[in-house]
């Protein structure tokens, strides 16, 4: 059993609150003839504010055991959570400019309530109670090992009631004009069987030349509230015709649905620093997030080939290289970064001002008419100081253990289309994404003390913008992390339940170890507004120490 807590609140300045409003000619407060324009604060340094808060309470129970001869797991989970959200937008210019021509005892100097201010709010609850079972039997043993059965059954129930108020003040003065409430309820339930078929097993089975061979069938279906059922088909081939030598592949076709949060999610409104490639210059847009309603299902395809090579035996020295390929249509995505292109197919999620300047950005996810990603992967693993079975002695010490992996990943395309009707974004071409990522591993240690160094790297990308001559050059930088760990009563081996080192860990951590960060050119070569290197990474390199202690 398990049972868990955890709030979250975060709270911020987003600047000052300043309006201008006109004084009309007679005003009692103008000593001039003519109208006058009074451009003030709200409240001295009184700044916008923007505040969220969590608070999620849960507890799950799990079930291991035999029922005759099927192995069985159950697990049932529940979790409550509270979510409130504050957007101070401004000051109610209006209500001030007429509050100035009726009342003559309003003061437009003097302090103002907060009810002047405009804001949303948000306010939302949500319930979720979820099963699982999963049963596994062994159905026969054929000579090349058992064949295999696989259930597994979910079920849930969510419930979320939110309600969003927009524009009204933030005093208590603020009504429920405006205010819209939402409450949900779906229900969902799925199933799914593998089928586990060994087929030939070197030595044993089959002939000697095939190795060891085995098929993993699948099929699954599931079906929520408002919505279709959902059906999933795949397969795996395994096939090692020599100890040394791994092959696999896969295929898999999927139909797929909005989950509930990206359905019914509450709505949550902040303010986000984006660059307006349109623009070419930074904008804090109201960036709204949260369920869409809207969305409709799709299907997805997916291929996979990989080959593992040990040439040494054990695993002393690894080989990998796979291929995959997947295509989607019609599914669910993120909303894109906000390129020139994605705009212009979704302009209806982004408003400008009068002047063009970025205001809002409805960021909740969408639907695409197609997107294919096709990946080439390689990489190699290196593993020394491990003592193989019946080598290890109590008396020796333990050996140093060191291994080092490096991974490459080139990416052989990346095609989105947003809408049919419109031109596919070619996204590593034009998008911004890298087609090359090479990335490294090396870890030392022994029992109670070691050390990781990662590194990554991706190849420079190009985003073009309204134009085509018009181009974003980004040069992502070679990054490293290194972290390192001592536990002090295993590393000297002292008693247990035995001094204040017992059940002690000292963790250091250096994330960007060398202070690198993306930089960002125009094609004649001047930095744009907005990726200047404390406006892309200000926090830059971090350093981080933990200390835990087990009781």
């Amino acid at each position: 059993m398990n049972i868990n807590a955890g709030h979250n609140s975060s709270d911020g300045e987003r600047g000052l609150p300043m309006v201008s409003v006109v004084l009309p000619a007679g005003s009692p407060w103008s000593p001039f003839a003519d109208d006058a324009l009074l451009t003030r604060p709200f409240a001295g340094e009184r700044a916008l504010r923007n505040a969220n808060d969590s608070t999620v309470l849960g507890a799950s129970l799990t079930l291991n055991g035999s029922i005759g001869s099927w192995q069985t797991n159950f697990g049932v989970n529940y979790a409550r959570g509270w979510a409130s959200n504050l957007l101070e937008i401004g000051i109610d210019r209006a209500r001030i400019q007429q509050a100035i021509a009726a009342d003559a005892a309003f003061d437009p100097y003097g302090p103002w309530d907060e009810s002047l201010l405009l804001a949303t709010r948000g306010q939302a609850r949500s319930e979720n109670l979820s099963a699982r079972l999963n049963v596994r039997k062994t159905i026969v043993d054929l000579p090349a090992g058992p064949l295999v059965w696989n259930l597994t059954a979910n079920a849930s129930r969510n419930r979320s009631h939110s309600r969003q108020e927009g524009g009204e003040g933030t005093g208590d003065g603020g009504g429920d004009a405006g205010a819209v409430e939402r409450r949900t309820t779906r229900h969902q339930a799925s199933g799914q069987m593998t089928l586990s078929l060994p087929i030939a097993r070197r030595g044993e089975a089959g002939p000697a030349w095939l190795g060891d061979l085995s098929l993993d069938l699948s099929a699954s279906k599931q079906a929520m509230t408002g919505s279709r059922a959902q059906k999933r088909y795949g397969a795996n081939l395994s096939w090692s015709p020599w100890s040394i030598v791994q092959l696999r592949g896969s295929i898999d076709r999927a139909e797929a649905a909005p989950s509930f949060d990206q359905l019914d999610a509450p709505i949550v409104t902040t303010v986000t620093r984006v660059f307006d490639y349109g623009r070419q210059e930074v904008a804090e847009p109201l960036w709204i997030t949260g369920g869409n309603p809207d969305l409709r299902g799709g299907s997805r395809q997916s291929v996979s080939l990989a080959a593992t090579l040990r040439p040494l035996g054990g695993q002393a020295l690894t080989l990998n290289l796979g291929y995959s390929q997947s295509v989607a249509k019609g599914g669910i995505a993120g909303f894109p970064e906000l390129t020139p292109a994605i705009e212009a197919a979704f302009p209806e999620r982004v408003t400008r001002d009068a002047e063009g300047r970025l205001v809002a950005v409805d960021a909740r996810a969408i639907n695409i008419a197609r997107a294919t990603d096709a990946e080439l992967s390689s990489g190699i693993a290196l593993r020394l100081g491990q003592a193989r079975a019946g080598e290890r002695s109590k008396v020796a010490p333990e050996p140093l253990q060191i291994s080092v992996s490096l991974n490459h990943r080139y990416r052989l395309k990346s095609e989105l289309l947003t809408r049919s009707g419109l031109p596919a974004i070619d996204q590593l071409r034009a998008g911004g994404q890298s087609r090359h990522n090479l990335s490294m591993q090396l870890s030392v240690g022994k029992r109670g003390i070691g050390a990781n160094l990662g590194g990554n790297w991706s190849s420079p990308s190009v985003l073009r913008g309204a134009a085509d001559d018009a181009a974003f050059r980004f040069k992502p930088p070679l990054t490293f992390n290194l972290s390192a760990f001592m536990e002090p009563d295993r590393l000297f081996g002292l008693p247990k339940g035995k001094g204040v080192l017992d059940g002690l860990k000292i963790s250091v951590e250096v994330q960007n170890l060398f202070n690198g960060y993306r930089r960002v050119m125009l094609d004649d070569g001047t930095v744009p507004p907005g990726y200047s290197r404390n406006e892309i990474d200000p926090l830059g390199r971090t350093v981080r120490i933990s200390i835990r202690r087990k009781f």
